[in-house]
């Protein structure tokens, strides 16, 4: 009687152990923007995206990755967004897609592939992001009050409206965006849904996932990988994710994964392409008539006023104001330190600007910004993620930097940038503090952002 009994759970507990595993099922997660408006999205975004870069107009190149861009599109099963692609003259190591389908492949990541499959996989992975939606998921997660409110009040459905509401959220095409930086499961499901588009391309799945390791393992050499990683985190084990997908393809006959003519000749034209422009620096914003802004100071503050903005800093501080009426410097008193050739260079304070950015979307706007500050001090880096915030009503943004401190020899500092977007243009401030004053620098700065107010 016992053995009856025990005998069914065996079989269960058996049935159980070598049930045969599933392939893992890729569907868009919850999202409260409907997919015509991820195109809308990706149309009103694609216009000012080739006013920052040089889209290429080289017809053989054009081509050839449209051509690319053709078959993984074929391979896409239902309703397919509608996908563009386009290169951009920029040497870095990049390529990415907008929410409905634009697309954008850089020279330089044409350049730095091996093989056709390897272009291949970074365009399938792409458009995994686009076909899974993960932008406007990731947006619609951070965003459950505000979004609802702008979609029932038909905000999104104004010509060029839609950017502009996103912006005011914070939300827009800079790399710690929620449009443009995906989660590590996000990353997992671009890699297999373009393991399965090549697969049905003819090209070899795991070259998408070699190409991503090469990255990898440069990332941190160049800074030609940097702009990447900041939105494309390693989920872990990328050859053997797509490997263990790859059990349930058929069988099939891949392409060699040796270089192509056309690929050859792909990258003889890059080669002869010219520079990109530099992206010139925001222009500075002078200072218009008008009456000094207000603010309220805590006790010990003194007040530094434009007719753009005013904010407080400590009592036993310097001020120095710029002859356009806008700019500042704010600085301890000991925080001004004189090089050899005697430029002085600010260890502990504040430098405060009013610039014109090329775009009217905070992110964008703050990462040209960031890359004119990083070119011009190659010792700085990028120390953690942005946050997104409001000052006085506008939207903002801090992001945090480090590089070796020019009031202590060798010492770290840390650097905070706010940005702020502005009507009149875009308020940054540079708030800087050796890494040993920060515990204290740190709550004084943000009583100091607390007092920022703007003319309206």
């Amino acid at each position: 009687m016992q053995i009856r009994r025990v005998l069914p759970q065996i079989l269960l507990t058996a049935s159980l152990l070598f049930a045969a595993p599933k392939q893992r099922v890729l569907k868009p997660g919850w999202n409260l923007f409907k997919p015509a408006q991820d195109v809308q999205m990706g149309q009103e975004y694609a216009k000012e995206i080739e006013t920052q870069y040089q889209v290429v107009t080289d017809p053989v190149l054009h081509a050839y990755v449209n051509k690319i861009g053709a078959r993984l599109v074929a391979g896409i099963d239902g309703e397919k967004f509608p996908f563009t692609f386009k290169v951009v003259n920029d040497p870095s190591i990049n390529a990415f897609a907008l929410p409905g389908g634009p697309m954008y492949v850089n020279t330089g990541l044409i350049a730095a592939a091996d093989s056709e499959a390897q272009i291949a996989g970074v365009l399938g992975h792409e458009m995994g992001h686009v076909m899974l939606r993960h932008g406007t998921n990731q947006a619609s997660k951070a965003n459950l009050i505000q979004i609802p409110a702008m979609i029932a009040g038909g905000i999104f459905e104004q010509q060029g409206g839609m950017i502009g509401s996103l912006a005011q959220l914070g939300i827009g095409l800079g790399a710690n965006s929620a449009l443009m930086k995906f989660s590590r499961t996000a990353e997992n499901d671009a890699d297999l849904f373009g393991a399965r588009l090549v697969h049905k391309a003819g090209y070899n799945p795991v070259e998408l996932a070699r190409f991503f390791e090469k990255l990898e393992a440069e990332n941190g050499r160049s800074s030609k990988m940097q702009e990447f990683f900041a939105s494309h985190p390693n989920p872990g084990n990328r050859i053997k994710n797509i490997q263990d997908d790859m059990k349930f393809y058929p069988r099939a006959s891949y392409e060699s994964a040796a270089l192509t003519p056309e690929l050859v000749k792909a990258r003889e034209i890059i080669k002869k392409l010219p520079p990109p422009p530099k992206k010139a620096a925001p222009a500075q914003v002078q200072a218009p008539q008008g009456p000094a802004v207000s603010t309220s100071v805590p006790n010990g503050f003194k007040m530094h006023q434009t007719s753009l903005y005013a904010l407080g800093y400590p009592g036993d501080w310097n001020a120095r104001p710029a002859q356009d009426g806008v700019s500042a410097s704010l600085t301890a008193a000991d925080g001004v330190v004189k090089g050899a050739n005697g430029a002085e260079d600010i260890g502990h304070g504040i430098l405060i600007s009013f610039v014109k950015p090329s775009s009217t979307d905070i992110n964008a706007a703050t990462e040209e910004l960031l890359r004119g500050i990083v070119q011009g001090n190659p010792n700085l880096k990028v120390s953690g993620n942005a946050q997104t915030a409001q000052v006085d009503g506008y939207p903002a943004k801090l992001t945090p930097l480090q590089g070796p401190s020019s009031l202590r020899s060798g010492e770290k500092e840390n650097v905070l940038i706010l940005t702020v977007m502005h009507s009149k243009g875009m308020f940054y401030g540079v708030f800087i503090a050796p890494e040993s004053r920060w515990r204290v620098a740190q709550p004084e700065y943000q009583q100091i952002m607390q007092t920022l107010r703007f003319s309206r």
